[in-house]
């Protein structure tokens, strides 16, 4: 993977959560609105085609990801429960994709790097798990589509009621792990390169 510039990573350390937030937020957010409007998903008439090529790479990435971040003990507990790969065949079904063709999708290896180090994977999961509160938008703005399944796509949106409450434990969690800000950054900013890398391809 292309080495990132990263300017921030003399800032001066955060060392509460809500600290980490702020300055996860604010070292992250180009990188965040450039996938954002590279991917442009919901920018135009929702279209089933679009949405079914985006959550097959998806799931390529999720295959890789998870599989590298369930691989670290330390993270087994909190991320297993929350792996998205559910959601991601769900949705690929509903949308015509037989099992045997989610089997054979292709898959992003460059994801597997991004558990490598366990300060930059906590800003790793920061992006996955962030992406939940965005994913109700853009739930939102499929309604009504005659191409979507009933309760929407999942993936987008797989705790439901729960997205706030689960957003709040993904930041008690990060309190326990104590990461280094400058190393869950530099996390953050290689997953959001390697999903538009990956993605937009």
């Amino acid at each position: 993977m292309t080495s990132l510039a990263l300017p921030f990573l003399t800032a001066a350390r955060a060392r509460k959560p809500v600290e980490l937030a702020t300055y996860l937020r604010a070292t992250t957010a180009a990188a965040h609105a450039q996938l954002e409007a590279a991917l442009s998903i919901i920018s135009e008439e929702p279209d089933r085609r679009r949405f079914l090529t985006v959550l097959e790479g998806f799931h390529g990435f999720h295959v890789v990801w998870e599989k590298a971040i369930r691989q670290r003990p330390e993270f087994l507990a909190f991320y297993g429960p929350r792996t998205r790969l559910p959601q991601l065949r769900r949705d690929l079904g509903a949308l015509g994709r037989t099992a045997a063709e989610i089997d054979a999708l292709p898959l992003c290896q460059a994801a597997a790097a991004l558990a490598d180090d366990p300060d930059e994977a906590v800003g790793s999961i920061y992006v996955l798990e962030g992406s939940t509160l965005g994913g109700q938008l853009i739930n939102r703005a499929l309604a009504g589509a005659d191409w979507v399944p009933e309760g929407g796509l999942s993936y987008f949106s797989p705790y439901g009621r729960r997205t706030g409450e689960m957003w709040r434990g993904f930041w008690a969690w990060a309190e326990e792990r104590d990461p280094e800000p400058e190393l869950a950054a530099r996390g953050a900013q290689r997953t959001f390169a390697t999903l538009q890398a990956w993605l937009c391809a």
